[in-house]
């Protein structure tokens, strides 16, 4: 009786997954329509599965304002095409390129332990300012052969920057997912606590807003400079109508994952799902169900994974119109939250157990400790440690404007800290948890975990932190744009380095279709990340940080 009943609920999830697996284009924008982009001709984007190009703050291909830029772009794309190198194919290359960034991210960690150093600042930022270091010392080293060696280290670390880029917002979607841990609203302080969070994280988004932009523009009058106009333009050239109708720049285009990929996703995570099933729930007895019975927590994990990532593949390839108000964040969560219920709910687990399966907390501990949680968080590391090669290919614009920049970046992360520390003191908190993760609400993700963890926080904290960093991003996505028109801010040095550092990746990524701003604000979003981590790593700021916004509390 158990067997037959077993056998029904594999075919009812079998046929569910299906239903679901041929339905899922519906709200699906398909590859095949999307327009190539207009600086790579010679790239056929339909073939590469995980490579495909996709607009991204921290992609250094979204970023050729300037020659320089245009010539390590080049270099760059010369190391994945295909004639370059017939013996390793570009996904190849990109593959061996995240794994050199793996290893160096796990030399620095050791390095940081060993010098007990782990504590007080994250070995991934450290590792990402020695590779930016080492990036720029190599080009002035020897001017006769710089090209040579930019080729040479900037092309082999370049691909795998951008696949970790293309996958950034992925790798923190474990801590959305195990935010139910931290618990329900009454838990939390209640509705009450709750729409003051909200408040706090509008108005700092604002505060930083105005702030930053203000400061930009102040600058700029005192250095003499128009107040909405950029410094230097390049004035259109065409030879030929043809080029007379082309746009001045590559004009970067928003791609999805391919639909070969989607489809594979598909197919892993539904028959991830029938063997997690048969090793939860046994109705066969030949040697391969008993192998399912014995490997079951490594069969759950390649469930859950490959329903995380079909999750995010699916929400970005949703229509543009869609991902305006879900984000593929909410997707993805949304997504693997549904799959774990189904599961638990088939196996007669709780919910509970499912997150603490999905994320162990234990980095890489064998088959039977390892989550794919914890696989995704690991590649934060490499991920940041990627910004250099960003940092190092926007170089001449950082120089051109670094008085505005400098500026921008020290009253967004003087202003992002202490200024958040006084307002949840003022609106009156009263959940300690809610203060901190507060604190990081307007940095990129990834870092905003490394500055939750250097104040403190629990587990839980950080994955609320996470959370309000992704509602502020949100919010920052659709109405940052109107709140500078509002504002009569038309400058793009301001709208940039503005939204960049009021709402980090999501907000920058809304800004692609500005091209004079778009590469300002990718510049604001990793330095005020970078500027506040460095802060929060001193011990008396961070001890006045603390005080400030943990005063009055029992």
């Amino acid at each position: 009786m158990a067997k037959a009943y077993s056998t029904k609920i594999i075919v009812a999830v079998a046929a569910y997954c299906c239903v679901v697996s041929s339905t899922t284009n519906a709200f699906v924008v398909p590859s095949s329509h999307s327009s190539p982009t207009l600086s790579c001709p010679k790239t056929t984007p339909s073939r590469n599965l995980l490579f495909s190009p996709t607009i991204c703050p921290f992609d250094a291909k979204n970023d050729a304002s300037s020659p320089t830029k245009r010539r390590n772009l080049n270099a760059g794309t010369t190391l994945s095409s295909p004639s370059s190198s017939p013996s390793m194919s570009s996904d190849q290359k990109s593959l061996l390129s995240v794994g050199l960034w793996c290893l160096m991210d796990v030399a620095f960690r050791r390095l940081f332990q060993r010098l007990n150093l782990a504590s007080k600042f994250p070995s991934s930022l450290g590792g990402c300012g020695v590779v930016l270091a080492v990036l720029l010392l190599s080009s002035k080293s020897s001017p006769s052969s710089t090209q040579t060696k930019e080729s040479k280290l900037h092309r082999l670390l370049s691909p795998g920057a951008a696949l970790l880029a293309k996958w950034l917002p992925v790798f923190f979607v474990p801590s959305l997912v195990t935010l139910p841990l931290v618990g329900g609203i009454d838990s939390l302080g209640g509705p009450a606590e709750l729409l003051k969070t909200l408040a706090v994280v509008l108005g700092g988004f604002y505060f930083t807003l105005l702030t930053t932009a203000g400061s930009v523009l102040g600058v700029g009058k005192l250095m003499g400079k128009k107040a909405n106009v950029v410094e230097k333009e390049e004035p259109p050239v065409a030879t030929s109508d043809f080029e007379s109708a082309m746009p001045e720049t590559p004009v970067p285009v928003a791609k999805p994952f391919s639909d070969e990929l989607m489809k594979k996703l598909r197919i892993t995570a539904i028959f991830s799902c029938l063997f997690a099933l048969e090793g939860a729930t046994p109705v066969f007895t030949s040697a391969p169900a008993r192998l399912l019975v014995k490997f079951q927590a490594p069969v759950l994990s390649l469930l859950l994974g490959s329903t995380t990532l079909t999750g995010f593949v699916y929400g970005v390839r949703m229509d543009p119109k869609i991902k305006k108000v879900v984000h593929p964040l909410v997707t993805c969560t949304a997504v693997t939250w549904t799959v774990m219920q189904i599961f638990s709910k088939c196996v007669e687990r709780s919910f509970g157990s499912m997150l603490t399966a999905y994320k162990m907390g234990k980095g890489f501990n064998g088959l039977y400790g390892t989550g794919p949680g914890d696989i995704l968080l690991f590649l934060l590391g490499p991920a940041v440690m990627s910004l250099a090669i960003s940092m190092y290919d926007k170089r001449d614009l950082i120089q051109e404007n670094f008085a505005q920049i400098a500026t921008a970046v020290s009253v967004s992360s003087v202003g992002g800290l202490f200024g958040t520390a006084w307002m949840v003191r003022l609106i009156g908190l009263m959940q300690p948890s809610f203060r901190v993760a507060l604190l990081s609400r307007n940095i990129t993700s990834p870092l905003a975990m490394a500055i939750a963890g250097l104040l403190g926080a629990s587990a839980s904290t950080v994955s609320l932190a996470v959370a309000l960093v992704v509602v502020t991003g949100l919010f920052g996505a659709n109405f940052g744009a109107a709140s500078l028109n509002a504002m009569g801010i038309k400058n793009p040095v301001a709208r940039g380095m503005g939204i960049g550092a009021a709402a980090h990746g999501l907000g920058t990524a809304a800004f692609v279709d500005e091209k004079d701003a778009f590469p300002f604000a990718a510049i604001s979003m990793a330095l005020t990340a970078t500027a506040c981590t460095c802060l929060v790593s001193v011990p008396a700021i961070k001890k006045l940080v603390l005080q400030v916004a943990l005063n009055g509390l029992a």
